[in-house]
């Protein structure tokens, strides 16, 4: 569903692509070292995101920018903002995960005397999806009976325990074509963990970013990888980000939540889960400079409350004096977008949620504890109602 954003925020460097740099002047620009560069790496699930925020910067600055966010996986996002090849220093200017540092590589980034903060950006579903011909019709899984699918102990699309929960469903005899993601990834360690969590018994191959699977199950690179595979391999089921399961139209499988109902993300209040942690209090730190490694919204309580809900985040250093000025000020900008309400319309657009407003506070004053370069120049915003995008 198409959103109507009454403000439209525009960055103060941002240009009208009548006056946006010709490529003589970018090249020029590029030769004399003046090109600004923000880069970022991390989770695939809002890649698209934020090639979107970073697309508008780069096309519409008056000066050159050059934007990157290399969509690697969440654990390699975070091994890269560690920067354990590079004397524990950040390759990048920020990272991103669906999931907190892990307790080893936060431990590892304070051993280097450097503070990082959790900068909550969405919130967002981890679905399972599937291409098994039943007609249209919705599967229902609980956790345990998919904890043995994706453990290889249910290997039939009609297996009589699938069949138990979908009486009125046609169901094939097929063979169950399990994928998952390969290399380290969020989706993997939200799963996993919401799999040990649910169904201990059946789940016996752990939890984290990667794990062994069965030799017969397959691989899917990304987000993107997963779906593809989904979409052209008949009878396969894969766990995919809300967002990109959607934009493939692949169909759905209900999950039976906390509460003994059946949803998939679209039936479900993705929000709901950070809004129990709220209230719940005690699964959110006090500081976004704390240890953040144990917290997850996974299984929790709510008739609407999807079981498989992931916080995404923005991983930054607090102390940000040794950044070169006009990085930090690009960096500032796109978080800040991203936080905005034109962002959070973008992220939901995305099939994530916005954040609740008690976390954009609780943001607010990380950003305002951040310490910046000297000689930086925050840039502002313009709204729509200007006549130019020209400002000084």
């Amino acid at each position: 569903m198409m959103r109507k954003v009454v403000t439209v925020w525009c960055l103060a460097f941002l240009a009208a692509s009548a006056t946006a740099q010709t490529e003589v002047e970018r090249l020029t620009a590029l030769e004399a070292n003046q090109v600004r560069q923000l880069h970022g790496a991390g989770t695939t699930n809002p890649s698209k995101l934020f090639w979107e925020v970073l697309g508008l910067m780069t096309a519409r600055a008056k000066f050159a920018v050059h934007a990157t966010y290399r969509a690697v996986g969440s654990s390699t996002g975070q091994k890269e903002f560690l920067g354990k090849t590079n004397d524990n220093k950040a390759l990048n200017h920020f990272g991103s995960g669906d999931i907190p540092m892990t307790k080893d590589r936060y431990d590892a980034v304070k051993a280097a005397g450097r503070t990082m903060v959790h900068v909550p950006f969405a919130v967002g579903g981890i679905g399972v999806f599937h291409s098994a011909p039943v007609g249209g019709a919705t599967v229902d899984l609980t956790a345990c009976v998919l904890a043995k699918i994706f453990s290889a102990q249910i290997t039939m699309w009609d297996d009589a325990e699938i069949k138990a929960l979908n009486a009125d469903v046609a169901l094939p005899s097929l063979a169950i074509k399990v994928v998952h993601r390969v290399k380290g990834s969020s989706s993997t360690a939200g799963f996993t963990a919401y799999m040990l969590a649910t169904c201990p018994a059946s789940w016996e191959l752990g939890t984290g970013s990667t794990i062994t699977w069965p030799e017969s199950t397959n691989k899917g690179q990304g987000s993107d990888g997963m779906s593809k595979f989904i979409e052209e391999n008949e009878g396969a089921i894969g766990y995919i980000d809300a967002g990109h399961g959607h934009e493939h139209g692949l169909s759905e499988v209900a999950l039976l939540n906390k509460d003994g109902v059946y949803l998939t993300t679209k039936t479900a209040d993705i929000g709901a889960a950070a809004t129990v942690a709220l209230d719940q209090g005690g699964l959110i730190p006090d500081e976004s400079s704390d240890d953040w490694s144990t917290v997850n919204l996974y299984n929790l309580a709510g008739p609407t409350t999807w079981p498989i809900t992931m916080i995404s985040y923005f991983y930054l250093e607090k102390d940000l004096s040794t950044m070169d000025a006009q990085s930090a000020a690009l960096l500032m900008a796109f978080v800040n977008f991203v936080l905005s309400e034109e962002g959070q319309a973008m992220a939901e657009d995305k099939l994530f949620v916005k954040l609740p407003a008690e976390m954009q506070t609780y943001n607010n004053a990380t950003l305002a504890s951040l310490t910046l370069p000297a000689g930086y120049t925050a840039l502002s915003f313009e709204d729509s109602g200007q006549e130019s995008a020209l400002m000084s």
